[in-house]
């Protein structure tokens, strides 16, 4: 023991440095436990007073014995310790590199994948650098040696027998982060790619590739045609026709008249002929609605395609656009929140729309009159509205509506009182003037009332007067 030394209080006052590459390279993918192993035996190597034997150490991390020595096997892998006897267990901790460093393998494990692998790629030597790459990608993921030869072997027979490493590695990687690690997934995943192979080189062909159909393409495949829904002689037409030259100029082209929801073969010829036509169109919309965007496609993609898909033309559109400018939603979110309103009201062509808000021009107009009958001066609003609905699915005519709002007049709320007044009508079957009590009527004379026209055709003047006489329209 040397002549001068901290009690065990006073190492506790102290503190262990860690390396910070401790923390950057090497915590960051360990377990829990085998870095608390790691920790405390850094803390007695800094401690060296501290008299505590490998039974001692495992006791006082509550763990056995040989969870102890795995993890500091472990850690060994990775270079950071020696072990360096096994009775009595003995290890040394070792500087971190700062540059990182490979991790080691046991001598051995991996023998019978080397060779099988070299068998494979004949046309060239494996590095030991390019071993270790398999073998952590086998460590990392999980995947057996015969699993992974498997996808070595697919490989060797896209690419040949001089492939590259980083072209395996990458693949293995792709199929790991894909749930497909074991052997019989694999198998399955290779048995698809087989059975599609002949449709997946077709479509190649079309788009002008000589090389082999890899995985990434079967799974642009299975996009195409399982989750988009287009037939494989679509897609080789849409290759050719829009003279595609890679496979994601076709994924982004199969993706946007997925958005657009044309799928047969004439419907895409009508879309793709009409696409500057709609590329035109969305500028104007993106005008109508004083707004500028720097690249038109994702209106088209997100927007105008979806309206077209639910069956706007262009003309209609242009009309809501011009809408939702006068009535300050400037926006393409708010409009496209407009379109689903109508669309959920049934409303989609120009007509419907218009005769919808010219009744809605005419009902408000009534509303009017049943304010100002009643000495209440305000504009119409949502509440108005739902009210006329209420009273006129109760039975009532305008007429009576509006015989309603004489007897109110005067009274403090007088469109609550209306309430009240047909409310009470209703519930004593009075529905025509000559019913009503003279308790509750004033005297009538012929009252104008509103007599609506039935008009089904409007001006470009019609059409915006009808934007702008109406104080609000709420389409939801």
């Amino acid at each position: 023991m040397a002549f001068c030394s901290f009690t065990k209080e006073g190492v506790k006052t102290l503190s262990t440095s860690i390396d910070n590459t401790f923390i950057t390279d090497y915590l960051l993918e360990a377990d829990g436990q085998a870095v608390k192993v790691y920790l405390y035996g850094l803390f007695l190597c800094k401690n060296p007073t501290e008299d505590v034997n490998f039974t001692a150490f495992c006791e006082n991390l509550f763990m056995d014995e040989d969870a102890v020595k795995d993890c500091f096997r472990y850690w060994e892998d990775f270079d950071c310790v020696s072990i360096i006897a096994e009775e009595p267990f003995t290890v040394k901790y070792l500087p971190l590199s700062h540059s990182g460093r490979p991790r080691k393998f046991k001598a051995g494990k991996y023998d019978e994948f080397n060779k099988s692998l070299q068998m494979l790629i004949t046309e060239r030597m494996i590095s030991t650098n390019e071993y270790v790459e398999y073998f952590s990608v086998m460590e990392d993921y999980q995947i057996k040696p015969e699993a992974l030869l498997m996808i070595c072997k697919y490989c060797v027979d896209l690419k040949g027998p001089s492939i590259s490493g980083k072209y395996i590695v990458a693949t293995a990687k792709d199929f790991a982060l894909r749930g497909i690690t074991s052997v019989d997934a694999i198998e399955v995943e290779l048995a698809d790619y087989f059975d599609k192979s002949n449709e997946i080189q077709k479509i190649l062909s079309s788009i002008g590739l000589k090389r082999k159909a890899d995985v990434d393409d079967l799974n642009y495949y299975n996009k195409w045609i399982k989750d988009l829904g287009f037939e494989i002689e679509v897609v080789t037409y849409v290759a050719k026709s829009t003279k595609c030259k890679s496979i994601l100029k076709l994924d982004e082209i199969l993706t946007e008249l997925y958005s657009a929801k044309v799928f047969s073969q004439k419907e895409i010829e009508e879309y793709l002929a009409n696409k500057a036509f709609n590329i035109e169109l969305a500028k104007n919309i993106t005008r109508q609605l004083s707004i500028y965007v720097e690249v038109i496609k994702p209106v088209l993609d997100n927007y105008l395609n979806p309206w077209l898909a639910l069956g706007y033309d262009s003309e209609t559109l242009l009309f809501i656009a011009n809408y939702c400018f006068k009535k300050r939603k400037r926006n393409l979110d708010d409009m496209d929140e407009t379109v689903k309103s109508l669309y959920k009201k049934g409303l989609i062509s120009l007509i419907d729309i218009a005769d919808y808000l010219k009744r809605r021009s005419k009902d408000d107009e009534f509303i009017k009159s049943l304010l100002n009958e009643t000495g209440t001066m305000r504009s119409p609003n949502e509440w108005d509205r739902k009210n006329l609905k209420t009273w006129r699915e109760w039975g009532f005519s305008d007429e009576m509506i509006y015989e309603a709002a004489k007897i109110s007049g005067g009274r403090t709320n007088p469109m609550i009182y209306m309430n009240t007044v047909l409310s009470n009508w209703k519930n004593k079957s009075i529905f025509t003037i000559e019913d009503i009590p003279n308790t509750d009527s004033k005297q009538t004379k012929n009252d104008t009332y509103f007599k609506f026209e039935n008009e089904r055709t409007y001006t470009k003047e019609e059409l915006d007067s009808l934007i702008s006489n109406i104080d609000d329209v709420d389409f939801s």
